[in-house]
């Protein structure tokens, strides 16, 4: 069940992103809500920690079992990222060659999960220089076929064709 958040923050700066951020990511806000952001619980940990744990408590956890993370590589400056938490997508985001291992630390570090899986889609190499730079922090990381990942699919409604793509990756990153 998801539940609504309300945010209660004094400082206009913090309360604007704080909202544009929970936005992104599909979390309904209003003015009493079941989460409750106040300026204390700002205080006692960083933004992005705060945002991750959010995800966690509008769904009724403390953290996500399966945390899972996949990377679409058709362009070295237009990579999609899609974050899977306990089989619901979470978001999406894109990002360029030069980010994508600072954006992969900051998901990784802000989501609480216990089990991580990080697909990287090898069908090019951009794919393959994606992986090896995610290799070098990520033991979780793996290279993934992309064969038909952008195909249509009965099973995944998805309109965006790199989007489906990055989301079929996460899926098949668990595949051992």
């Amino acid at each position: 069940m998801v539940k609504k958040v309300a945010v209660k923050v004094n400082d206009l700066k913090t309360a604007y992103y704080l909202i544009n951020e929970l936005k992104k990511m599909n979390i309904n806000i209003a003015e009493e809500g079941d989460v409750i952001i106040t300026d204390e619980l700002v205080k006692q940990m960083e933004l992005n920690k705060l945002i991750g744990h959010i995800l966690c408590k509008v769904r009724g956890k403390e953290n996500f079992n399966e945390l899972l993370i996949g990377i679409d590589t058709n362009k070295e400056e237009r990579l999609t990222i899609v974050v899977i938490g306990d089989g619901e997508l979470l978001f999406t985001l894109n990002s360029n060659l030069m980010d994508i291992e600072d954006k992969i630390r900051e998901i990784v570090s802000s989501i609480p999960h216990k089990r991580l899986y990080i697909g990287v889609g090898g069908g090019n190499k951009i794919g393959q220089l994606v992986y090896k730079i995610l290799k070098i922090n990520f033991k979780e990381v793996k290279i993934v076929n992309e064969d038909k990942t952008s195909s249509k699919n009965p099973f995944i409604n998805i309109r965006d064709k790199d989007i489906r793509a990055a989301y079929i990756i996460a899926l098949r990153s668990t595949i051992r």
